[in-house]
């Protein structure tokens, strides 16, 4: 293709040559006919008296214009005489040197496409800003920061261009697309997890993406309703890391998250972000830190309870805090996602009324410490003394017990308006699902139901 388009180009400088050399002969053949006339028209005698000579000039002046209105009449007769084959002639070359309406010449697709891309590329270089030319020519790699990437199946180009910015990894977006466009790499970027740094020049980062594999990771779940005791132990146990390597990235977390000023007194909870720690599967490099894990785990949160949500919570008058206690009882309490606006309800009616909560999973956390796995509470189980026990205090737990799920977040969001002030799990059904009675007389009688 690149030598038919410099042949095309030869072929228009020659055509071009020829034209003018044509225009040249032309025009100095019109002067060397109109120089001849004038040097016949004006030669003189020297001979001639004065008085003559006045009259002569006077006569060639008259016949100089008559053969200046003469050669004119020649040169348009001249141009005029112009055979149609020269015509034709001329009208090829001027068509072949513009590049303009050449029927008998096939289109090529491709090639306008690359002179249509070519033409955009110099239009939009002319308007985008020097950084992004900066970062585009760019080919040096230099010492920068690791950065963990997470492409996602059936992630196009924009995407990928869109998380390379916000990770950080790229400056613009625009620089990285077109980059990608004009590498040998162009659509064979690859999906999954890989580690980039931001000090990487845009061909190394296409690179990357595009020959290394993504798949290297480990597949981690999280479990609705897990604590973060229990996650930890969960790491250890498959290979990912050490526990306490995870309860101590967990503990630092805290002192930098962007909810640090509403998170509960660290003195009188086990872990200041329980509740934050979101149930998901996480993709996960082999070589992932605790900090590294637990940055990507807040990140998703912060994904899941966006600004709706947050301006729901406010609506409602509760902060994050308070949403995700909410929340995480509504987790322990029931098996069915159904009941938890129903349970909300209850809790703010028993808050309303400043009646003890009294859950039962309130009192298994602070005595298991976050483990639970307790197969039956004893009564001597809700007795013990601490913040989260609702059993023992008024209100809501000094903090959440488990990470709930995003359905009972919107559950806590969207509370049912009901009468409900007890309910009790329905053994008979045995379903998971429990019972709801305004009264405790019903609560009793629905008790003695159950237990038959």
């Amino acid at each position: 293709m690149r030598k038919e388009e410099n042949i095309e180009n030869i072929e228009k400088e020659d055509l071009c040559s020829k034209l003018q050399v044509h225009f040249i002969e032309n025009t100095e053949a019109e002067k060397s006919v109109e120089d001849t006339a004038s040097t016949d028209q004006i030669s003189t005698d020297s001979s001639v008296k004065p008085e003559e000579c006045s009259k002569r000039m006077n006569k060639n002046n008259s016949e100089n214009d008559a053969q200046e209105a003469a050669n004119e009449s020649k040169r348009k007769h001249r141009h005029e005489n112009i055979t149609s084959q020269n015509a034709e002639a001329v009208e090829e070359t001027f068509y072949k040197v513009t590049g303009e309406a050449e029927p008998e010449r096939k289109s090529h697709p491709i090639r306008n496409v690359i002179l249509g891309l070519l033409v955009l590329i110099l239009v939009a270089g002319a308007a985008i800003s020097y950084p992004i030319g900066k970062e585009y020519f760019q080919e040096k790699s230099v010492a920068g920061k690791d950065i963990e990437v997470t492409i996602k199946k059936g992630s196009t180009s924009k995407d990928v261009g869109a998380i390379l910015k916000k990770k950080g990894v790229v400056r613009y977006k625009t620089a990285f697309l077109l980059k990608l466009y004009f590498s040998d790499y162009k659509g064979k970027l690859r999906y999954g997890t890989f580690d980039l740094n931001d000090g990487m020049s845009l061909s190394k980062v296409i690179k990357e993406l595009a020959t290394q594999n993504g798949q290297k990771e480990n597949k981690f779940t999280i479990p609705e309703g897990y604590t973060i005791e229990m996650t930890a132990d969960k790491l250890e146990k498959e290979g990912i890391m050490t526990a306490q390597e995870f309860l101590t990235a967990v503990t630092k977390a805290a002192d930098t998250s962007r909810y640090k000023n509403i998170l509960p007194d660290k003195t009188k909870v086990f872990y200041q972000l329980q509740g934050y720690i979101y149930p998901d599967t996480y993709y996960l490099s082999k070589n992932i830190t605790g900090d590294q894990l637990v940055a990507k785990i807040l990140e998703e949160f912060d994904k899941k309870f966006d600004t709706t949500r947050q301006q729901k919570a406010a609506q409602l008058g509760m902060s994050v805090e308070e949403v995700l206690i909410r929340a995480s009882l509504l987790q322990k309490e029931t098996e069915l996602p159904e009941e938890y606006p129903i349970i909300a309800g209850v809790i703010q009616n028993r808050l309303d009324k400043k009646m003890k909560l009294q859950f039962d999973s309130t009192a298994v956390y602070a005595i298991t410490k976050g483990q639970y796995g307790i197969a039956r509470v004893m009564y001597k189980d809700l007795e013990v003394d601490s913040p989260y026990n609702t059993y023992k205090y008024k209100g809501l737990p000094v903090g959440p017990i488990c990470s709930p799920s995003l359905e009972a977040i919107d559950g806590v969001l969207n509370p049912q308006k009901n009468d409900y002030l007890y309910f009790q799990m329905n053994t008979v059904k045995n379903d998971g699902s429990n019972i709801f009675t305004k009264t405790y007389e019903e609560h009793k009688a629905a008790s003695a139901t159950t237990e038959q």
